[in-house]
């Protein structure tokens, strides 16, 4: 199948995604991005943004740094909409734009300073070949920030009560991957030994905070 007709898995269409993204998650973004740039200490270099989707966090790392960012994502539609936002936003300069498979990435070993994702790997199909990937691209001493949370306890409660009103349903199609895949996680950093990695969990959600 070629990867830019697939669907995106983590919405049921790209139009109803960017509208959920824009109007119910927006708040997130710039959030999680400062805390990540807090964290890891990046102010430039390269960023991938792995199943991009829209691409709103890493335009949010985009506006609150230097870095250069890849838009990554499986669907032709989505990166095209990351692109769209990308020109209007006037962070076209600073970006790249990728279709591709997060089980095969694209890219040369150790080339990525820093690899975010937000609400993506619980779609993956292979956990361990994903993780592996984003390892290998990243540099000796780069970072990766994978998960699903909302920023803060608060921006939790407000989006999960919303979401929970237009659709109780909303959790369906993935949480049973998202309790797999935790389960599954300590297993997989040990065998892929980078420098080092926590679990964040907290009330503002859960997040996997790798070091190369």
């Amino acid at each position: 199948m070629n990867i830019a007709t697939k669907e995106h898995k983590g919405g049921s269409n790209t139009q109803s995604f960017d509208r959920i993204v824009r109007e119910v998650f927006a708040p997130i973004y710039p959030t999680i991005a400062e805390q990540i740039l807090v964290r890891t200490q990046v102010t430039t270099g390269k960023c991938l943004d792995v199943g991009c989707g829209t691409g709103a966090l890493g335009r949010a790392i985009a506006r609150l740094s230097n870095v250069h960012v890849t838009f990554f994502d499986q669907s032709i539609e989505m990166i095209q909409l990351a692109m769209d936002y990308a020109y209007e936003e006037n962070l076209i300069h600073r970006s790249d734009f990728l279709i591709g498979d997060i089980h095969k990435i694209n890219l040369a070993n150790e080339s990525i300073d820093i690899v975010i994702s937000r609400g993506s790997s619980p779609f993956w199909e292979d956990w361990h070949k994903a993780y592996s990937e984003i390892v290998r691209v990243l540099k000796v001493g780069g970072y990766a920030y994978i998960g699903g949370g909302f920023g803060t306890k608060e921006l939790k409660e407000q989006i999960t009560a919303h979401m929970n009103k237009e659709n109780p349903n909303w959790r369906n199609s993935f949480k049973d991957h998202v309790k797999t895949e935790r389960e599954a996680l300590p297993q997989i950093l040990n065998s892929l030994n980078p420098a080092s990695h926590r679990i964040i969990d907290d009330e503002s959600g859960y997040w996997v905070f790798i070091t190369k």
